[in-house]
């Protein structure tokens, strides 16, 4: 092998790595339902703690109840209607996005779970439940900004950052009831946004 076809055949994998860094995400969909429905239930959140539909405390438990059979529900419905030969779905920045919303989804599921068996145990609900918020908003933008970065993505890099930007804010209102509207205007911002992005940018066909 000469040293000119060496230098071709190495210039075109970079150039094949490259492009495949930078294949569209198509994962869209899922940011879109995981943000709008976070969205809704925080906003649910807030108009139940202010007494805006005459709720019981109990509704607390059945909102968040419903948003989690509802959320992985409707999630499992759309892996299994995800086409799997979408272009990007094999790229090196989909595969990562993939990995890190697993690890992301695994640490905000231990939290809850232990959320619930504290409440359990005390018999009321627990102070986690509050802390919550800026955790979530923290993995989301550590999620985000990861995915963005690793494919190139400015949309997703931007979303990242400003997510992680309202994990202060998330604290600085922590007793305040405030705190819910602050979770849900970033849910929509920093996720449900930016993943319908994403899904108007899909490719429709394989190429």
């Amino acid at each position: 092998m000469s040293h000119q076809s060496l230098t071709d055949d190495l210039s075109y994998l970079r150039d094949m790595a490259e492009a495949g860094r930078k294949a569209p995400l198509p994962g869209g969909r899922f940011l879109a339902w995981w943000g709008g429905l976070t969205t809704l239930a925080y906003i649910g959140h807030y108009a139940i703690i202010e007494g805006l539909m005459g709720l019981q405390p109990i509704a607390f438990a059945w909102m968040w109840s419903g948003y989690a059979a509802l959320g992985f529900g409707g999630f499992k419905l759309l892996q299994m209607t995800f086409p799997a030969s979408k272009p990007g779905a094999a790229s090196t920045g989909n595969k990562v996005s993939g990995l890190v919303w697993m690890g992301a989804g695994m640490t905000l599921f231990a939290f809850f779970a232990g959320a619930v068996l504290r409440s359990l145990a005390d018999g009321m609900a627990s102070d986690a439940f509050v802390w919550s918020v800026p955790l979530v908003l923290g993995v989301y933008g550590l999620s985000q900004l990861t995915s963005g970065l690793i494919a190139g993505n400015k949309v997703l890099t931007l979303a990242g950052w400003g997510a992680i930007a309202s994990v202060a804010a998330a604290v600085f209102l922590m007793g305040s009831n405030l705190l819910w509207l602050l979770g849900a205007a970033v849910a929509f911002l920093t996720v449900f946004l930016p993943g319908v992005v994403l899904l108007r940018g899909e490719p429709s066909e394989t190429v």
